[in-house]
């Protein structure tokens, strides 16, 4: 029998039992995800960025974390021991520059309108957007179920330190 990739469980805190609610009231709704975008210039190795997030994902439960919340008193976070990182590369260096700002804005909406299934982690991803060989763009899509503001920042310095 294969052993569960469940490394924790525990309840939600009253702020992300309210973003629940509400997220359950309105599933379409993109209040509470967000999409950090940061531009990054000069030489970067694309596979040393992915294993530092990689490194971050598995350092970090939260960021492994789905929630459960039918058939129970009280909705639940759910911490698998194992998830793999859902990472897009998107080169655009093909294209000028009006073309790669509309493919970017129509990223951007595709990714809002993709969502995220609370139940399945990851709840975050990541798009690494190439316009040149030393002009990239990060774009990091999470639900605010995870990470905070104040957080994001942290996970962010922590991946630069890995990279």
């Amino acid at each position: 029998m294969a052993k569960p990739n469940i490394e924790d469980i525990y309840p939600l805190s009253p702020l992300q039992q309210g973003m629940l609610f509400h997220c359950l009231q309105e599933p379409h709704s993109a209040l509470y995800w967000t999409q950090y975008v940061r531009d990054l210039s000069g030489p970067l190795d694309k596979a040393a960025l992915r294993q530092a997030w990689q490194m971050i994902v598995a350092r970090h439960g939260v960021l492994r974390t789905a929630f459960i919340w039918e058939n129970r008193e009280q909705p639940l976070q759910v911490v698998l021991g194992d998830v793999q990182l859902d990472w897009l590369d998107l080169d655009l260096r093909h294209l000028d520059g009006a073309a790669q700002e509309k493919a970017v804005e129509e990223h951007l909406a595709r990714d809002q309108q993709r969502g995220y299934d609370l139940v399945k982690a990851p709840l975050h991803r990541l798009t690494l957007v190439s316009f040149a060989v030393d002009r990239h763009q990060l774009i990091w899509s999470h639900h605010h179920l995870l990470i905070d503001g104040w957080s994001l920042q942290v996970v962010l310095k922590e991946v630069l330190q890995c990279y």
